[in-house]
C-alpha cells in the first residue's frame, strides 16, 4: 500500500532515522527510538514471499508532546505507513517548548519504553481431552521461543493439523511475540494462550 503514500508525500517523508521528530499513529509529537525491519514468514498470507523484507517497517517512538503541545511522555509502536515527519510549525513548537522547559528532554531520554507485544490470532476445534492435552504441550513448546514454522511442524508431529477448523473453532489459540524479536528473518513467538470461546 506504499503507493498511497506516494500520492500524498515525497520519498523523504517516509525515509526515517532514529532521533527524527514525527507524527505517529497516536496523536502528538514523537521521537523515533527504534526502526525494525519486518519480514514475511510462514505466519504471513504472502506465502510466496517468505524471507523477503516487508515493504513497511515498524517505528518504535517516544511521545514528547500531545496534540496541544503539552508535555505528555509515553510511547507508540506502529507501521511507518502511519508515520510522517513534523512540519515547520510543529518543529518551531518543539524548539520553543524545549527552550522554556530544558529538563523535559531529559525526562524523555530517561523514559523507558515498556515491553511491546504482537499477537497472532487463530482458532482451533478441540472436542476431546487427548487433543486438549496435546495442545498444552504446544504451549510449553512455544515458551522456549519458536518461529511459526517450528510451531506448525511440532503440531504436525503431534498429529494436530485436524484441529484447524474449516470455519469456526471453539477455542482461540494466540501466539505472542515480544519486542519485535526475529531470528533468521522469522518472528519469534514466546507465549501461547488457549482460551475457550464462550
Amino acid at each position: 500500500m506504499n503507493w498511497i503514500k506516494d500520492i500524498f508525500n515525497t520519498k523523504s517523508d517516509y525515509m526515517f532515522k532514529v532521533g527524527d521528530w514525527i507524527n505517529s499513529y497516536n496523536k502528538g509529537i514523537h521521537r523515533i527510538e527504534k526502526i525494525v525491519d519486518e519480514y514475511f514468514d510462514e505466519s504471513s498470507t504472502e506465502v510466496n514471499r517468505i524471507g523477503e523484507m516487508a515493504p513497511n517497517k515498524t517505528i518504535v517512538s517516544k511521545r514528547f508532546l500531545n496534540s496541544k503541545f503539552k508535555k505528555s511522555i509515553s510511547y507508540d509502536s506502529c507501521s511507518d505507513f502511519f508515520v510522517s515527519k513534523i512540519n515547520a510549525e510543529q518543529k518551531a513548537e518543539i524548539q520553543k517548548f524545549i527552550s522554556e522547559n530544558p529538563n523535559a528532554i531529559l525526562e524523555l531520554d530517561a523514559y523507558e519504553i515498556p515491553e511491546t507485544q504482537e499477537v497472532y490470532n487463530s482458532q482451533l476445534k478441540i472436542d476431546n481431552e487427548k487433543d486438549l492435552k496435546s495442545i498444552l504441550k504446544i504451549i510449553d513448546f512455544v515458551e522456549t521461543g519458536k518461529t511459526y514454522i517450528e510451531i506448525f511442524n511440532e503440531m504436525q508431529r503431534l498429529e494436530l493439523e485436524h484441529l484447524k477448523p474449516e470455519r469456526f473453532g471453539n477455542y482461540y489459540f494466540q501466539f505472542i511475540s515480544y519486542n519485535n524479536e526475529y531470528k533468521n528473518k522469522r518472528k519469534i513467538w514466546r507465549k501461547a494462550i488457549l482460551t475457550k470461546i464462550q
